[in-house]
């Protein structure tokens, strides 16, 4: 539940957002449970698409596997796209869209070293700085980004891992409107005609972009085999190596075998 609509943000009101980011329609929220829930609703009322989702804080939003995303405060931004989903699959959607926001981000605060960690998570300098949330809806796709952008170092204390801000990497507040319009450029162009496996290109720019190629890996999930089946892993001590154009990520284990992570969650390992 929305606690209710606001006429502007960032000086501009849902009409004139909608004509700067080229989509059919944006709603303003002062406070919201999920912009992506609200997208959901939103297409289940049968909504066309492409269309903005933006809250000035958010009270119940989500992460990827159901975690929570801590995002009541108005010195983030917090936003869901919905578009067309063409033919994006599950495990290369956030890779595109983590590409699409680092760009974004980049754009808006002058910055050149946003990285993208699979499977969906934005990092500056090791610490994670935001993330993306893709959920297939129907013929939608609800691209929900989340991106700590002008908390100063002390509000992102209660955080449950290595966070910064993009304020912390570059000393200076950031318009959340100019984050805003870069970021839903660069997920809209990304989508015209998407295939549903990465492109030779954009798996250069995750390579360049990793936040974990060489590191060693803890890996939860289930993995391809050789073979082309699948087991679960628990606790997989493994070395990262590259993302794979349907976006598993590709990994070695401490004996030498090599593994295809194409679900699941990993952390830092010894």
């Amino acid at each position: 539940m929305s606690a209710g609509r606001t006429e502007s943000w960032e000086g501009f009101g849902e009409a004139e957002w909608a004509g700067r980011l080229g989509v059919l329609q944006v709603e303003l929220h002062r406070r919201i449970e999920s912009t992506s829930d609200r997208a959901r609703e939103l297409v289940g009322f049968g909504e066309a698409t492409p269309f903005v989702i933006v809250a000035e804080r958010q009270s119940a939003g989500r992460g990827r596997r159901g975690r929570r995303w801590l995002s009541d405060s108005p010195r983030g931004l917090w936003l869901t796209v919905a578009i067309g989903s063409g033919g994006a699959t599950a495990p290369t959607a956030p890779l595109r869209a983590g590409l699409a926001a680092a760009r974004g981000i980049e754009e808006a605060a002058g910055l050149s070293n946003v990285q993208v960690r699979w499977p969906n998570d934005l990092v500056i300098e090791g610490r994670k700085v935001g993330g993306v949330l893709c959920e297939k809806v129907g013929a939608a796709l609800l691209v929900g980004v989340g991106v700590n952008l002008n908390h100063a170092p002390g509000d992102l204390a209660a955080v449950d891992q290595p966070a910064t801000s993009v304020l912390a990497a570059t000393g200076r507040e950031t318009p959340r409107g100019d984050a805003l319009a870069a970021i839903v450029r660069e997920l809209l162009a990304g989508w015209t005609d998407s295939p549903s496996v990465l492109t030779s290109t954009e798996i250069a720019e995750l390579s360049t972009r990793s936040a974990l190629a060489g590191r060693r890996l803890r890996v939860d999930g289930v993995v391809g085999e050789p073979s082309g089946s699948v087991r679960s892993v628990r606790n997989l001590s493994a070395r990262a190596l590259a993302i794979a154009s349907d976006g598993a990520l590709e990994v070695v284990d401490d004996q030498g075998g090599r593994w295809r992570v194409v679900a699941g969650s990993i952390r830092p390992g010894g």
